[in-house]
Order: C-alpha cells, then structure tokens, then sequence
C-alpha cells in the first residue's frame, strides 16, 4: 500500500507544482433553473477540455443550486453565473476567449432545452494566488 495523501503547493517556502494545471469551475444557478445543472456543468467542463489551455484530463467543477435568490438584471427571472479560477500566465486573449466561451455554452444549453426564461449569463475568470495555495490529494488513485 503506498502514500495515501500526496501534498502539492506550498510547504516551508517551496513550492511544489502540481504536474498538471487543474481549473476549478463553479457554477452557481439559481433554482428555476436547477435541472439544468449537470448538463450545464458537463457543458461548461467541455468548453474547459476544448479551449487547449489545459490538461483536458484534470479539472474540478461544481454546480450549486440557489434555492433563495434574487435577479435584479433588466427583467431577468434566473441566473446562471459561472466562475473559473485558473493559474496566472496566460494572456488576456485567451482568458477574455475563454470566458466568451463558457457563457455561450451556457446560452447553447438553456436554447437546447427550451429555457424561456430571461436568464442572466456571467462568466468571471480569476487566478489563483499560488502563494496562498495549498493542496493535498488524499486517498488511493
């Protein structure tokens, strides 16, 4: 049986890089819209795999559901707001891109599924402050 937690980021002021650069998508959604929620994420991990800025095996998202919410946007009734956090380096071409990307994959779906509901659409992409960073994979592979 071999190590069951591996820890990758910072230790003792050394960095250690993780092989691989591993986006994180959250998406958050409000509820009327809420069994969209894993064909948006499916969809949004999808337009991640197929921009070439990462390993396509490697990346972690989420969808939340809102049930308590409120949209203040030009008579929009739901939301769906996606987040990307992504390691710093890459140029505001693709970043900007990208995010263009995520949203109108987010708009593909809702037309997809027939969504009449005006839907506000965002995407924001950070990077992560890898000084701040830590990251343990715990368990067997």
């Amino acid at each position: 049986m071999g190590r069951r937690s591996q820890r990758l980021g910072r230790q003792d002021g050394l960095r250690w890089d993780s092989p691989t650069d591993m986006p994180h998508v959250t998406l958050d959604i409000s509820a009327n819209l809420g069994d969209l929620a894993d064909g948006l994420l499916d969809s949004v991990i999808g337009a991640c795999q197929g921009s070439g800025g990462f390993d396509a095996a490697v990346i972690m998202g989420r969808a939340v559901v809102h049930d308590r919410f409120r949209v203040l946007q030009q008579g929009a009734s739901a939301f769906v707001a996606a987040t990307l956090r992504i390691r710093p380096g890459r140029d505001d071409g693709f970043v900007a891109g990208l995010s263009a990307r995520i949203a109108g994959e987010i708009e593909r779906v809702l037309a997809l599924r027939g969504v009449r509901l005006r839907t506000c659409v965002t995407c924001e992409i950070a990077e992560i402050d890898l000084r701040t960073r830590a990251l343990i994979l715990f368990g067997d592979p």
